[in-house]
């Protein structure tokens, strides 16, 4: 089955909407502090298609590094919404399901 390509301003405005209710939000930091953590796990889904983010995830850590624009969060606290926004995009959460959010114990 072929991907569909991802609309950046649905995902944007999809974890805006949703970025409360997600269990690694730490209520010190917006949703802007997490946008750049939100933008690099879809862009590195289409990025990676096929693969899982365990096998790539030091290039995604990479990537977040450059792309986080001042986001004061670092890797460890930004991976967990790289990872949702990962898994949402690859299909591991369906779009039909979004408030399973993240899975502890993975």
């Amino acid at each position: 089955m072929a991907k569909e390509e991802h609309d950046t301003a649905k995902e944007e405005a999809y974890w805006r909407e949703h970025h409360a209710a997600q269990s690694y939000v730490s209520k010190e930091h917006t949703f802007e502090h997490y946008a750049p953590a939100y933008r690099t796990g879809y862009e590195a889904a289409a990025k990676y298609p096929g693969k899982k983010f365990e096998e790539t995830e030091d290039d995604v850590a990479l990537d977040y590094e450059r792309n986080r624009a001042g986001s004061p969060l670092p890797w460890d606290s930004a991976q967990h919404a790289t990872r949702a926004a990962w898994d949402r995009i690859s299909g591991v959460v369906s779009p039909r399901d979004p408030s399973r959010g993240i899975r502890s114990g993975l």
